[in-house]
């Protein structure tokens, strides 16, 4: 709670970063708002969600994901007994945040969590016209805790999921090629066999010379693509498994180093004593 307040001190001397700004009313406008919170069901909110942003497409992966993300958005929203204002402002600031995500393809995790930590405290600390008391203390802590659970726990799956494919072109440079068949034969061997072998057959032979390099050459090509791309895959998982662990340990020290680690030992217990 110390370090909270001394955040909201130091926001109320120094204005807010650029581009954090109150983003109130920014995606869901009151009506919209409003229609989303008195929805009697999840699915409800997910038809209107679809509609307000254009997520039809089922067979659109990533429509899926985002429709999800803002389906479960919501549900918290709702859980916590949002009002209206507070509904549009978290409802968009996890989508500013999911934004920033994305923006790049490199790796981003502690710069979007300090711009998610940025736009909390811009709706959370009176100072006007910088940013706005939306949200308590209590809230803002609950809300954190909500998303490292969430979203930053899978950020390493959002961030794949929206990272534009790369395709790469290969060209290859054959160096010290040997030469074809035709370009071996003696000019004056030619010259005194001329009159025994016929155009026809010299075609022919050219023919069969030119059909064999070239499925020498797809063969070849072949073996050195399959052993590039089976090492570039194996380098991949490798890489993949050795972030996802790092991401893990980042997530679970920030949890610790925020507080939240105790009250989600907290909230188990408790949980454990209910089901008893």
């Amino acid at each position: 709670m110390i370090r909270w307040k001394k955040l909201a001190t130091l926001q109320r001397i120094f204005p807010p970063k650029l581009g954090i700004k109150i983003v109130l009313w920014k995606h869901l406008d009151p009506d919209q708002s409003q229609a989303l919170k008195d929805a009697l069901t999840l699915q409800n909110v997910k038809v209107i969600l679809a509609e307000i942003f254009n997520l039809t497409n089922v067979e659109d992966l990533r429509e899926a994901i985002l429709l999800s993300l803002y389906t479960y958005t919501l549900q918290y929203a709702r859980d916590e007994d949002f009002t209206i204002e507070k509904l549009s402002a978290y409802f968009s600031i996890v989508k500013d945040s999911h934004e920033y995500c994305t923006e790049t393809s490199f790796m981003n995790l502690d710069e979007t969590f300090a711009f998610f930590k940025d736009l909390l405290l811009c709706h959370s600390v009176y100072c006007p016209p910088h940013s706005a008391e939306l949200f308590t203390l209590n809230e803002v802590r609950k809300m954190s805790f909500h998303m490292i659970n969430t979203y930053f726990r899978h950020f390493k799956l959002y961030k794949y999921a929206f990272t534009p494919q790369v395709q790469l072109d290969l060209v290859l440079d054959y160096i010290g090629e040997p030469e074809s068949m035709t370009d071996l034969v003696d000019p004056r061997i030619s010259e005194t066999k001329g009159s025994q072998v016929t155009d026809e057959c010299i075609d022919k032979e050219n023919e069969l010379v030119k059909i064999t390099e070239k499925e020498e050459a797809k063969k070849y090509l072949r073996k050195i693509i399959i052993n590039v791309l089976q090492e570039k895959i194996r380098e991949i998982k490798l890489s993949v498994k050795e972030k996802l662990k790092q991401s893990e340990e980042m997530v679970n020290n920030k949890l610790g180093s925020a507080g939240y680690r105790d009250d989600r030992k907290k909230s188990l217990k408790m949980n454990k004593h209910h089901r008893k």
